[in-house]
């Protein structure tokens, strides 16, 4: 808990959100890179506030979990490398950008490609880590610097620079330039080398439209202010039960000698047990008393800590954290809600039905994310399916029936059926089911509508 705190100051020490139009730069690793806050630590501090923040990282994972929904309708079993060797199906790789954006609104994805220049490889890089460095003269995107920048040492040193400069680096998403790219960091290469060698592409994907160079997370500077609140308040909270003041027992006695009290108090410590030891404070008193009620006294101290304080600044924090996650229902993250759902099974199905709704769009923006990098369709399953209802797919029909029936082109096809059967070109029970079906009309009146065909209309003896 004390490291949780020490990591949560540090950040929020320096707590400045950044709204310019100029994003500020700085000369980073012998990169001048796009600086994420001015700081350059603003993803580190929103990851520590909202890992701290119990109602901060219940909504993040419930965005996430609705986000991801069932998985890919299709293609969810293939396979694809990663790092380290191994393989990841592509549910896993919907997962791991779900992870980012849930937190992050953005999302760095590492791919490579084989020898016809189709994706191979494919890892979702820590979001925290990934800096944009400055378009060069003729306007390319710069590019991507990974490592960990909260360990960046400020103080100069020949060590520290050497440090300092170590970082991988990898190129912006650009499919086209896959061939110069290969030659550039493996030249003079054969092909299965520069393969080899190549240090593939990073494809960046932001769903805050206002932020071009990194987005803010879900989490705005209200937001991040009450999630940082609420943990000081958890905070308190647990600082005064382990440590407070809270109802202690002071016992006196009187005329004990040193020996005697010694013993009196391993004696009465042993009887009350080690954990509530803590929780009494012995005095001895030299003078004698002759009245045996005189000789121990005991008296309770109370505390002045109110487990209550804070219980209404705390709903507005709650709420106004929920708010940040597309104003998730309160009733997701806390089915014991009373309020304006209430606590019911329809209640809960209602509060699901609509955030499915809300996270809808970041679901389709994933679908295309995929398709662009993979070149095939994908498709979300929701954790809510939407049925056509069947009445509605039969008072669409009857609509269509009607409208058919009442045109002109409805009335002409019609005669022109009662002609054909009259004719002999088609048959009359065709020609009913056709009326029947087409028109949503009964078959009695179909068949007094087609009427019969002449050669039995002229026969005396039908």
């Amino acid at each position: 808990m004390q490291k949780a705190e020490d990591n949560l100051s540090k950040f929020t020490a320096k707590f400045v959100e950044i709204y310019n139009r100029i994003i500020p730069q700085r000369k980073e690793c012998d990169f001048d890179i796009y600086l994420n806050d001015v700081d350059n630590l603003y993803p580190d501090r929103l990851e520590a506030i909202e890992h701290n923040s119990v109602t901060a990282l219940s909504c993040s994972n419930k965005l996430g979990n609705f986000i991801f929904g069932k998985g890919f309708l299709n293609n969810f079993a293939a396979e694809i490398n990663t790092r380290k060797g191994k393989k990841i199906t592509l549910n896993r790789c919907l997962l791991d950008v779900v992870s980012s954006l849930k937190t992050h609104k953005g999302v760095y994805i590492h791919v490579n490609y084989d020898i016809e220049g189709k994706v191979n490889y494919f890892d979702v890089l820590e979001y925290k880590k990934c800096r944009k460095v400055k378009e060069d003269d003729y306007g390319n995107e710069g590019i991507i610097v990974y490592r960990d920048w909260s360990k960046i040492e400020r103080r100069f040193s020949f060590i520290t620079e050497r440090k300092n400069k170590k970082s991988k680096w990898f190129y912006p998403y650009n499919p086209s330039s896959i061939k110069d790219q290969r030659e550039k960091d493996s030249p003079k290469s054969d092909l299965k080398t520069q393969i080899r060698n190549y240090r593939g592409q990073v494809l960046y994907y932001s769903l805050d439209d206002k932020n071009k160079e990194y987005s803010h997370g879900w989490l705005n500077a209200q937001g991040m202010n009450d999630a940082d609140s609420e943990f000081r308040m958890s905070l308190y909270h647990n600082n005064n039960i382990r440590l407070g003041f809270i109802d202690k027992t002071l016992l006196i006695t009187n005329g004990l000698d040193p020996d005697s009290e010694k013993e009196f108090q391993k004696d009465f410590y042993d009887w009350l047990g080690a954990e509530n030891a803590g929780g009494v404070y012995h005095i001895n008193t030299p003078f004698q008393v002759e009245d045996i009620k005189s000789t121990i006294a005991i008296e309770t101290v109370q505390s002045s800590y109110d487990p209550k304080k804070f219980k209404e600044v705390l709903e507005d924090i709650k709420d106004n954290i929920r708010s940040c996650y597309l104003q998730i229902p309160k009733i997701i993250i806390d089915d014991k809600d009373g309020g304006i759902f209430g606590n019911s099974g329809e209640a809960i199905k209602e509060a699901t039905k609509i955030y499915n709704n809300e996270t809808a769009f970041i679901r389709y923006e994933i679908e295309d994310l995929f398709k662009k990098i993979f070149s095939v369709e994908f498709k979300i399953i929701p954790i809510i399916e939407e049925e056509v209802s069947s009445d509605v797919g039969e008072e669409l029909r009857l609509k269509s029936q009607a409208e058919l029936k009442g045109s002109v082109g409805g009335v002409s096809a019609l005669i022109e059926l009662q002609k054909s059967v009259s004719e002999g070109f088609t048959q009359r029970e065709s020609a009913i089911e056709i009326i029947k079906e087409i028109y949503g009309i009964s078959a009695d009146l179909a068949e007094k509508m087609i009427g019969q065909p002449k050669n039995k209309v002229d026969d005396p003896t039908l």
